[in-house]
């Protein structure tokens, strides 16, 4: 599954676990717990729910082709990228408790990717 962004770029993907995201370099960026996005160090990015990754206060950060309600208009998606070797995952340290749900925007997060997954 890919991850777009709000200009349709493909800027991450689900591994086949349908747990641990990773970009197309093979750097692997956050892991998805109970609906909830966190790093690799147990600290909350987000969520991922409906197709949509989000940020802490709702809004719509990255998108997947399952994404159909409660969003913004999706762009047209790019063509997705050579998926690199996969570097091997961090270790997980113990997370963060789960952060209240913000209700969901129908708008664009101003993170870029690289900003959501703290790169």
């Amino acid at each position: 599954m890919t991850f777009y962004n709000k200009e349709g770029m493909p800027a991450a993907y689900l591994d086949k676990d349908r747990e641990h995201i990773y970009l197309f370099d093979g750097t692997p960026a956050a892991y998805i717990a109970e609906g909830a996005v966190y790093s690799f160090e147990g600290l909350q990015y987000g969520w991922f729910d409906r197709g949509w990754i989000r940020d802490l206060e709702g809004y719509c950060v990255l998108f997947t082709d399952e994404a159909r309600i409660g969003g913004p208009a999706k762009p047209s998606r790019h063509e997705t990228p050579a998926k690199w070797a996969k570097a091997a995952k961090p270790h997980r340290h113990a997370r963060t408790a789960r952060c209240a749900r913000t209700p969901y925007k129908a708008a664009w997060s101003e993170m870029t990717a690289a900003d959501f997954f703290r790169l």
